[in-house]
């Protein structure tokens, strides 16, 4: 009776035990028992770190409390490396306001800081490119110098990671191409990894947006205006000499249409400014790569895939929501899924050691539209998913359909019209063009992947810009899109070998020597990618392929545009379609 009595003590100890435990949940959307937030405020210092050259850049320190007292703690560190003010964005603090929302993190142990670009508001030095200037020499090591900087200081645990998205998601991949030793973990949301085809998407952008966005002269001046002092009694000095020091700076690189195109400062700008020309020292990187998109946003959404499937498998993510360009709070407002709670496991793994199988469930975590609520975020293990089954639909008189291919030559013609408004980040739909509609389907269509459009056109005009769109067509003939797009300048239409993985799409030079002219009246060949993609049509909806036609020089148009269709000149699109899922 003792030993027994003894067995049912030790079980009960065990149950207790057991019930006590917190239950430990991490998977895409859900994160409990692991982290605790053991912090109740921050407290914020602002000093100048000098660079490997002297420059001091402005740096906000943000340090977990507890009743007031700062950590005593040595924690991991986040940092933003910015073009818009480490203070302020849209009015509001930049750590609560900016995507990412780092502030958030610090009741779970991490230091969390934001430092102003090389150049602008209260960092000294000189910019080239704004919002790419972190790109140039010297700034090109500023990110390596303070991420070694935050790993020396004495409440940090030598482990840092960095946030934020855009401009401040490039940032994170020009630190990554420096390779600093104490950077363990990246989130970069929205951020190009060849930069051409993102700011210039299809070589389709007229003289007036070639180029890094930005002005001169009057920018410089709002910015500088708006910078905010570090702290101690000769802050304010200090910020004087630092805008003094901005005389110079040239936020556009100029017009440089093509990608090898220089610079008005001579350099090759959009090889210098992608993180694909440096790809041979980012796949020797150790740190962690979470690579973020939205679906509704424009040429901005490449690069998330490419840094995935480029970048070293065990080491990188791919997470791709709904809504716009950076739109995060949106994405939670409208599913539920709180980017916080991945940005917390991904960093609890990579700066803090936790074991919560953030590396060990699938790679892939991305949204389906139209998707039942409680499948609409789905994993995969690779991205293209592994069954995708690629569709052709011919392109007939209006119609869009799986063939067969028409055994007579067709043309279908249509007058040139005016460039729909196209930044990195949105392309606006354009009206008017040729539409091809498929008849009402018998069933629930998915798409998710990268649909690639073929086309034969000839028009008497050198030069054409085409633009492919989308849409889904309800039955009462309601249509819904969002940047389901695709564009290519006809001058560029030469196919050639990718310098990285792009998954076997159509890549395109956009070199000088490449790009030639439309013969008059012959028809050429366009083979491009749309950007990728997640969406079910329903059954009885249709799928309506519309293509719109431009002149690159930004003229009225007028010329007429023909899409051929004949048993040597084939033009259809071909879709990445999703087996039917039970």
């Amino acid at each position: 009776m003792r030993i027994v009595g003894i067995a049912a003590v030790a079980a009960a100890g065990l149950m207790l035990c057991a019930q006590a435990a917190p239950l430990q949940v991490s998977k895409p959307g859900e994160y409990k028992g692991y982290a605790a937030a053991s912090y109740d405020g921050t407290q914020r210092t602002s000093v100048y770190v000098p660079m490997r050259d002297g420059t001091k850049i402005a740096v906000d320190i943000f340090r977990p409390t507890q009743g007031g007292v700062a950590a005593s703690d040595k924690l991991p560190l986040i940092w933003m490396h910015s073009p818009y003010n480490r203070r302020t964005y849209q009015g509001r603090p930049a750590v609560e306001s900016y995507p990412g929302y780092a502030i958030n993190l610090a009741k779970y142990g991490y230091n969390v800081a934001v430092a102003d670009f090389r150049g602008v508001y209260a960092s000294f030095g000189k910019n080239t490119g704004y919002n790419r200037g972190e790109w140039s020499e010297p700034g090109k090591w500023d990110a390596y110098d303070l991420t070694e900087w935050f790993a020396k200081q004495p409440y940090t645990n030598g482990k840092i990671g960095m946030w934020g998205c855009s401009a401040t998601g490039g940032s994170q991949m020009q630190a990554a191409t420096t390779l600093p030793p104490s950077l363990k973990a990246i989130i970069p949301m929205s951020a190009e990894f060849e930069a051409y085809n993102a700011f210039v998407l299809g070589g389709a952008a007229g003289p007036a947006r070639v180029g890094t966005p930005g002005a001169t002269g009057n920018a410089v001046s709002r910015r500088d205006q708006g910078a905010v002092a570090v702290d101690g009694p000769d802050g304010a000095a200090l910020l004087a000499q630092a805008v003094a020091s901005h005389a110079g700076n040239q936020d556009s690189p100029g017009f440089v249409p093509n990608r090898d195109s220089k610079a008005e400062n001579g350099a090759a700008w959009w090889s210098l400014t992608s993180p694909s020309t440096y790809l041979s020292k980012l796949k020797t990187s150790k740190f962690g790569v979470m690579a973020v998109a939205n679906w509704d946003e424009a040429g901005t959404r490449h690069g998330a895939f490419w840094t995935f499937n480029n970048l070293p498998k065990n080491n990188t993510k791919l997470l791709v929501g709904p809504a716009t360009h950076c739109a995060w709070s949106q994405v939670k407002t409208d599913t539920g899924f709180d980017f916080l709670t991945e940005e917390l496991r991904f960093f609890d793994y990579w700066l803090k050691g936790v074991k919560n199988n953030v590396m060990e469930e699938p790679a892939v975590t991305y949204f389906t539209y139209n998707a039942p609520q409680e499948h609409a975020w789905r994993t995969s293990p690779t991205w293209p998913l592994a069954n995708e089954v690629r569709t052709k639909l011919v392109l007939g008189d209006g119609t869009l359909s799986t063939g067969p291919y028409s055994a007579t030559s067709a043309r279908y013609a249509v007058k040139m019209g005016p460039a729909p408004q196209a930044m990195s980040t949105t392309v606006s739909a354009p009206t008017g063009g040729l539409s091809f509609v498929t008849e009402p389907l018998p069933r629930d269509m998915e798409v998710t992947g990268h649909p690639i459009v073929n086309l034969w056109v000839s028009s008497e005009a050198k030069d054409l810009d085409v633009t492919a769109w989308l849409h889904d067509v309800a039955p009462d003939g309601k249509m819904r899109t969002y940047q389901m797009v695709g564009r290519l300048r006809a001058s560029h239409r030469k196919i050639g070998k990718a310098p990285y993985n792009n998954l076997g799409l159509p890549w395109h030079s956009f070199t000088t020597a490449d790009a030639a002219p439309v013969p008059g009246g012959q028809a050429v060949e366009l083979k491009f990618d749309m950007l990728p993609m997640s969406y079910i049509f329903f059954a009885g909806h249709r799928i309506r392929l519309n293509l719109t036609f431009s002149d690159p020089k930004g003229g009225p148009g007028g010329a007429e545009v023909r899409v051929h269709q004949s048993p040597t000149e084939r033009s259809y699109i071909d879709l990445p379609v999703i087996p039917t899922r039970r």
